[in-house]
């Protein structure tokens, strides 16, 4: 089975620089149109089921991405982003400057970073695995080709699920920009393994 996980398209926060988690922030024009040039890369694709968060960034890009298909878009809890509690809404780039916050160890030192009303790395690790071992290995009998649209944090938690990437090594893989498309296999026995990570389909 073929399973390609798009990351959302571009929001007002993602454009203002602001740390977005679990907060349900829509997509701007601009992100409308990636999700838009990247469905129209990504029309020959033959999807026959999609998997998406419950947030309506994710939503509407899984929408996007349908396009005419007479495919359903089943919606996940455990595909939500990351909680990043108190930290939501902040400006990213302060992470770089204050390490007395924890938003500076959320990007910089992830293994040292504590959550405060929000999830842990290893949570998030925990519903993806959850997702892929009660939803996606069952569904390898049905289907051959899913899309599932998330968020990029949770992303990375799914990757882990493949890679077992210790925390501290978090976010030093491949970017995962707005509407990046990454393409994962799982073979007869459930196994997984990537194919392309990060693939963007509105640059050259």
């Amino acid at each position: 089975m073929k399973i390609y996980l798009i990351r959302h398209g571009e929001t007002y926060w993602n454009e203002q620089r602001l740390l977005q988690g679990s907060t349900d922030i829509e997509l701007n024009d601009y992100g409308r149109e990636l999700a838009r040039i990247t469905s129209e890369a990504m029309k020959d694709v033959p999807f026959e089921i999609i998997y998406s968060s419950p947030l309506v960034r994710a939503r509407d890009t899984a929408e996007i991405m349908r396009r005419d298909r007479q495919i359903p878009i089943m919606v996940d809890e455990r595909l939500r982003e990351m909680n990043f509690g108190v930290l939501e809404g902040e400006y990213l780039p302060d992470m770089e400057k204050d390490h007395a916050s924890q938003l500076y160890y959320l990007n910089r030192e992830p293994d040292k970073y504590i959550p405060e009303n929000g999830e842990s790395f290893e949570q998030v690790t925990e519903r993806a695995r959850e997702f892929i071992e009660q939803v996606l290995v069952p569904a390898k009998e049905k289907y051959d080709t899913v899309l599932i649209a998330a968020h990029g944090a949770l992303i990375r938690c799914f990757l882990r699920c493949i890679e077992h990437r210790e925390i501290r090594d978090f976010w030093k893989c491949a970017p995962h920009r707005n509407c990046a498309v990454t393409l994962v296999e799982m073979d007869g026995q459930g196994g997984l393994r990537i194919v392309e990570e990060g693939k963007l389909y509105y640059e050259p």
